[in-house]
């Protein structure tokens, strides 16, 4: 990602609309700490919303405006930690192109979600078969009551998973 082929002006203004940026029936940001947008060069605007965007956590990332995501998309590097950097002014000398390393195949939840995270586990708590509260799920996940309200949101609109409360507790439901 080259920090120069990103519009200033732009880059502020969806810097700014993050920061205004809600989710939920709450409200809840999506940041904990608004993004600095007087005063900040364009360099570490572009490192900093870089980074707001990738430590949003990915069951809530869905729920981002349009706007953001698509410049987001259009402007930052897809290859995680790759942090932007400003273009060189001087021309140095180029290497020959390293050899392309095979991806690592990455295991999936039942879900779909990456396997050791909190949304795979959450994902193998709710696929028991067995009421789980919503407080168990927090506590065994890691997650906070309206992070796995969000995941249980995400299940349901994205990838058509619906569940239930039944005896005082979230269930799968099959269809």
């Amino acid at each position: 990602m080259k920090v120069d082929a990103i519009n200033f002006d732009d880059l502020k203004k969806m810097a700014k609309a993050l920061n205004e940026a809600t989710y939920g029936e709450e409200g809840a940001s999506f940041l904990e700490k608004k993004l600095k947008t007087i005063a900040v060069s364009k360099a570490a605007l572009a490192i900093a919303f870089d980074k707001a965007i990738r430590d949003i956590d990915d069951e809530i990332t869905g729920e981002l405006p349009e706007e953001i995501i698509d410049f987001y998309n259009a402007n930052f590097s897809e290859v995680a930690g790759e942090e932007p950097t400003p273009e060189p002014t001087e021309k140095k000398e180029t290497k020959a192109p390293a050899e392309k390393k095979a991806k690592k195949v990455t295991e999936l939840s039942v879900f779909g979600h990456k396997l050791g995270s909190q949304a795979a586990t959450l994902d193998d708590l709710l696929n028991t078969g067995k009421p789980i509260t919503l407080e168990d799920l927090s506590k065994k996940s890691g997650r906070s009551l309206l992070g796995v309200k969000g995941h249980i949101k995400h299940l349901t609109q994205d990838k058509g998973v619906s569940s239930e409360v039944k005896d005082g507790g979230y269930q799968r439901k099959e269809k």
